[in-house]
């Protein structure tokens, strides 16, 4: 894998011409291409909400803001996108705190397993935290990065080789985790494999691992289906720890007018995502039922999930130990969340999701 230092030798001169020309630019009229680093392919509900993203912006701004999308780690490794970002290397870039969870220790509680359920409650609760809670919007802000608007993998599920209703299900096996859900995994018995997502197509082929965490609408997307034929719906939570970050002083620098277009398209996107993302994993779910060339994933649920919550429980009270050796307060901080995911529940209770109100 190439490494941030290697990437940045490689490119870095002929990106810096660019950005001198960008800077002239901008100094006279506000013309500004946004070079976009992404983890993953042009397809799914997530590019498809990025790139109604980026239209938006051409056309709000009369093209001073548009937007060249670098897809598949094509630009910059996806581990690196955080320091790539900061650094100018890409101007803007999807950020997985995952990656980064010693530099982005508050934002880490949104990868909490069994945190947020619902993927509009989700994206909107972990926007307002950053417009709420000043120390969260200084851990990038630290590494030069703005984070703009958040992203979700939605409902971490399980997809595997062999049924899975029950925690005995998963004693001996070797499944792919990343995040909280490796210590909850390995405390319900499992062993635990770190392979990149990229790599789980060959690794469930090859018998690396019995299974991973997953989710329904990525099992279809990066044709998992075909290697492994069984989904368990557990909703473990999601990672929401992620999101859409440009260079900090990239956004200082546009105009107040410009910033706030920014800033309304990308919340109007969050939106846009959640709806075609409940979209995507509905017709993902009925196509891999109903069979795609010849494959079949059959969907189970679990009996005993307050034995998954239970295997997960450490989660928050080892976080709210490692905030508080940084100076914040946990309790304060988590209590705060708790407050925010229960507006948003209680708004999409009594009103629906916005795309359904009248």
């Amino acid at each position: 894998m190439q490494t941030f230092k290697s990437t940045f030798k490689k490119i870095g001169s002929t990106l810096a011409v660019g950005s001198l020309a960008l800077g002239v630019m901008a100094t006279t009229a506000e013309a500004l291409e946004l070079r976009y680093s992404d983890l993953g392919p042009p397809r799914g509900p997530r590019p498809e909400a990025m790139i109604w993203w980026a239209d938006e912006l051409a056309k709000r701004t009369g093209n001073e803001i548009t937007v060249k999308f670098y897809w598949s780690q094509s630009l910059i490794k996806a581990k690196e996108t955080m320091k790539a970002v900061g650094a100018g290397l890409a101007d803007a870039g999807t950020i997985l705190g995952i990656y980064t969870p010693a530099e982005l220790p508050l934002w880490n509680l949104a990868n909490a397993p069994f945190g947020v359920s619902d993927v509009w409650v989700g994206l909107r609760t972990w926007h307002e935290m950053r417009e709420a809670a000043p120390e969260l919007r200084n851990e990038t802000k630290k590494k030069n990065v703005r984070i703009l608007a958040n992203f979700t993998t939605g409902a971490v599920d399980i997809l595997s080789k062999d049924p899975i209703t029950t925690v005995e299900d998963v004693k001996g096996k070797k499944f792919r985790t990343s995040g909280g859900w490796t210590a909850m995994f390995k405390n319900l018995g499992a062993s635990t494999v770190k392979v990149g997502f990229g790599e789980l197509y060959q690794a469930l082929d090859r018998g690396t691992v019995d299974g991973t965490q997953n989710y329904i609408q990525a099992v279809k997307a990066y044709k998992h289906y075909e290697v492994a034929g069984h989904v368990t719906e557990i909703s473990m939570g999601q990672v929401l720890g992620f999101g859409l970050g440009i260079n900090l002083k990239t956004y200082n620098k546009l105009s107040e007018k410009n910033r706030e277009i920014l800033d309304k398209v990308s919340v109007e996107m969050m939106d846009r995502y959640a709806k075609s993302y409940n979209a995507a994993v509905a017709k993902a779910k009925a196509d891999m039922t109903a069979g795609i060339d010849g494959k079949k994933v059959v969907f189970h649920t679990i009996k005993d999930v307050e034995k998954w919550k239970a295997a997960a429980s450490e989660f928050v009270p080892n976080w709210m130990e490692k905030v508080s050796k940084k100076g914040v307060d946990g309790k304060a901080f988590y209590a705060k969340f708790e407050e925010v995911k229960a507006k948003y529940e209680k708004e999409l209770a009594e009103k629906g999701y916005p795309w359904t109100r009248k």
